[in-house]
């Protein structure tokens, strides 16, 4: 995996991807509190179910989702008007940090990022024995933290 952004949104989504939230879970909070828009109840629970490449189906990994989910959140508040002008700013913003997340790990699918599906038979058991999480996981974890933090002005 390519080095990781240095950045404190990508340090505190570490932080909570080690005390056990997911990917989505820890880059969403940490870019919303990196913003001023801390809501530690909510922002788990939104995120619940988008690790492991949305509900452990391997498709779009859950650190881009958590960011892609934090610039919707910061695009919200941020820019006025009506709500056709704060989509088309956070579609433009989210469309930057998707191409940039799949040029710089080759892929945004967890399934590819970690070379198994998780419904391949062993998947849970295969991601603690090769200690996937620190290995490629939170590289994506810090990246995508750092990525939209910057994306978005921080």
């Amino acid at each position: 995996m390519p080095d990781e952004q240095p950045c404190g949104a990508a340090e505190a989504a570490d932080r909570y991807f080690q005390e056990g939230f997911n990917c989505a879970q820890s880059v969403l909070r940490a870019v919303a509190e990196a913003r001023g828009q801390a809501c530690p109840a909510c922002i788990p629970a939104v995120a619940l179910g988008m690790g492991g490449g949305i509900g452990h189906t391997g498709r779009a990994c859950g650190a881009l989702t958590g960011a892609v989910m934090a610039i919707g959140l910061a695009v919200d508040r941020a820019v006025g008007g009506p709500i056709v002008a704060r989509k088309a700013e956070a579609h433009r913003l989210a469309g930057q940090l998707v191409e940039a997340f799949a040029s710089h790990f080759g892929s945004s699918d967890c399934a590819a990022l970690l070379g198994f599906a998780w419904t391949a038979p062993g998947a849970v058991q295969r991601f603690e024995r090769e200690n996937l999480k620190a290995a490629r996981c939170t590289v994506c974890v810090r990246w995508a933290a750092a990525e939209a933090d910057r994306l978005l002005g921080g």
